[in-house]
């Protein structure tokens, strides 16, 4: 097998996120989601992880918020509407929490569609989130 390099080389690859269009009961423009890349899904774990010291045992763990890298996940993928918009946050009573705005806006049904939408586009199967979050646990 004849391996070209030229083939990896980054000006000769499409790295342009993919995007999707989601509709959703009640909004007049879809949400328009990207597909996310490891480097970006490794910030947002390193963002919500943090070790902790038990003074007793002087052994240190690693805790790691699993709503909030599932959270951050969603909200890092989602192209419109813009959830750090001030006049969108205002609109909705939440001012400073895309998450939480996120959540507002969506019924539980919507928000757990968009979270698969991000997964599948991103590359992962449904069960592909939950072994992240534990594997950024250790």
């Amino acid at each position: 097998m004849t391996e070209n390099l030229n083939d990896f080389l980054l000006e000769n690859v499409d790295n342009e996120p993919e995007t999707e269009q989601i509709e959703f009961k009640g909004f007049k423009s879809p949400f328009v989601i990207k597909s996310l890349t490891a480097t970006e899904l490794k910030e947002i774990q390193k963002r919500h992880t943090r070790k902790v010291l038990n003074k007793q045992t002087r052994t240190v763990t690693v805790d790691s918020d699993a709503d909030a890298i599932s959270d951050d996940l969603i909200v890092s993928s989602i192209v419109v509407p813009d959830l750090n918009n001030a006049q969108l946050q205002k609109s909705w009573g939440v001012v400073a929490n895309p998450g939480k705005l996120l959540r507002k806006m969506l019924l539980a049904g919507q928000y757990g569609e968009l979270a698969e939408k991000v997964q599948t586009l991103s590359g992962f199967d449904a069960e592909d989130l939950t072994s992240l979050v534990d594997e950024a646990k250790k």
